[in-house]
């Protein structure tokens, strides 16, 4: 029997987004943003929403947020090959960089959770943010892509075949 989808871990993943894409806005401390998005944010959609909505997985939404918040330099190291002349990510949209920085965190913290689920994911959340001419949701799924198959060659490599570098 194939197990039931469940939305929360969606959910979840985008109000990291929005979390740590205020945390850069404000310059708020991060117990303060997670407060709010717990505990005022969905009681507030509950009472405005009559159809049921996705609650966020309040533990995962605490390590998204502050893995996030407290390994950028880590992040950053893994980023920048994956930019190769493109802009600079402080020169992106602030709602990029939230996306780009929460997808490369959970890349690179959270093995369990395979690559292509990841970037799948993170490619939804951009979506939900830049439907125009998807320019962005493109860009966003590439610098992902690049930087699963650095930090995780593992799951990139066809079967059979060693890993470059590898004997």
């Amino acid at each position: 029997m194939a197990k039931a989808y469940d939305p929360r871990p969606a959910a979840t993943r985008l109000a990291a987004v929005q979390a740590i894409y205020e945390l850069d806005m404000i310059d708020a401390p991060v117990d303060d943003v997670l407060a709010s998005f717990t505990a005022e944010r969905w009681k507030a959609a509950d009472e405005d929403v009559r159809e049921e909505m996705a609650r966020p997985k309040p533990e995962l939404l605490k390590e998204l947020v502050n893995g996030t918040a407290t390994h950028g330099a880590d992040i950053e190291a893994a980023l920048l090959p994956a930019m190769r002349g493109e802009r600079e990510l402080d020169d992106m949209e602030k709602v990029m960089q939230a996306i780009l920085r929460t997808a490369v965190y959970e890349l690179l913290e959270r093995r369990s959770v395979p690559a292509k689920t990841v970037i799948g994911a993170y490619t939804s959340v951009a979506d939900a943010f830049f439907d125009e001419d998807g320019q962005q949701v493109k860009l966003i799924a590439g610098i992902l892509n690049t930087v699963a198959r650095q930090i995780r060659r593992d799951e990139f490599a066809p079967a059979g075949e060693p890993l470059a570098g590898q004997d």
